[in-house]
């Protein structure tokens, strides 16, 4: 075989292995994609027999001491729990008809690409929902307003503010009839965030969220 023919061969061959480099790395990225998805999947949502006694970590229920009976009502109560597809997320916040918005309640879907999402934006605020008062960055605030700062909210942004989220809601006025029982809109936004029932599941949850938005090729914004 001729010296012309031997580089030609020796350049398939490189391309060859170029290629089956590149797709070695497309399904390691597509495998680790699918299982930190999973794993948010199956710690997040509700799942029979899962974390937090099955439940999720979606849960947010306010109460109300009743000093008569002693017992605790519940005044307002949020579910949020995310769906995926690949890259694509959806995260739907309930507001559940109890308490202070039996009659007012709804509930809102916000639908993303995780590579639309900077991974520098991914923050966790941590506070004390039964106080409407911040404070839990600070320790001596924690101590003054003797805060309990056990939720999280896990907060992130579109890459360079693009207005890349989509937002849908739906109101329910339950005590209004007609054209005027339900509304619903639509428009975009620049972010959105997960509601969290314990402070340490955040961090963990939020590291994995980052870790998913980088696979898919989020990058950090330029400005």
């Amino acid at each position: 075989m001729n010296k012309w023919k031997w580089a030609l061969l020796a350049s398939v061959v490189a391309v060859l292995c170029v290629v089956a480099a590149l797709l070695l790395t497309s399904l390691r990225r597509s495998r680790d994609l699918g299982e930190t998805l999973s794993w948010m999947d199956q710690t997040y949502n509700p799942h029979e027999g899962g974390e937090n006694f099955g439940q999720g970590h979606g849960v947010e229920t306010h109460y109300l001491a009743d000093r008569n009976s002693g017992t605790e009502q519940i005044t307002e109560e949020y579910r949020t729990n995310f769906s995926h597809d690949g890259c694509r997320v959806a995260i739907h916040n309930e507001t559940m008809p109890v308490g202070i918005m039996k009659d007012t309640f709804g509930s809102t879907t916000y639908t993303f690409n995780l590579r639309d999402i900077d991974p520098d934006s991914i923050k966790i605020r941590v506070y004390d929902f039964h106080k409407d008062i911040g404070g839990c960055d600070d320790p001596n605030e924690v101590n003054l307003f003797q805060l309990n700062c056990s939720n999280a909210e896990v907060e992130f942004s579109t890459r360079d503010g693009a207005t890349s989220v989509e937002e849908d809601s739906h109101t329910t006025f339950a005590k209004l009839e007609g054209a005027e029982h339900e509304s619903e809109s639509a428009s975009k936004t620049t972010w959105a965030w997960f509601d969290v029932d314990d402070a340490g599941y955040a961090r963990r949850f939020a590291k994995a969220l980052r870790h998913a938005v980088e696979l898919c090729g989020g990058k950090t914004s330029k400005f």
